[in-house]
């Protein structure tokens, strides 16, 4: 596996466990949750606390992804919007990006 598409195969992992922390916040009726920071490194274990319509607003973009403050890879992304909690990039890299498109989970949803 290149490094490219163990980029693209990790961080669309964490987006995965996101939106079942998404859907779980919802059942709850919690307005913000604890995400985990969707970034390329597999032993990331940081969250980062965001507003459910802000991560919404993230997962209407199938190549826009959540990050710790400080963790975008400057090299597949960059970042569209910072917030004191996180940080919002978007895939640049071409192939990162269509494997991210193609890992999407909300594809059939679009």
């Amino acid at each position: 596996m290149s490094d490219v598409e163990r980029i693209a195969r990790t961080e669309a992992v964490f987006r995965e466990v996101n939106e079942a922390i998404a859907r779980t916040a919802a059942t709850l009726d919690t307005d913000e949750a604890a995400f985990v920071c969707e970034c390329s490194e597999l032993q990331c274990a940081q969250r980062v606390t965001a507003d459910l319509d802000d991560y919404e607003a993230v997962r209407e973009h199938a190549t826009r992804f959540i990050l710790a403050p400080g963790h975008a890879q400057e090299s597949v992304e960059r970042v569209v919007e910072e917030t004191p909690h996180y940080s919002v990039v978007e895939k640049v890299e071409r192939r990162v990006a269509a494997i991210v498109r193609a890992l999407n989970p909300r594809a059939d949803a679009v």
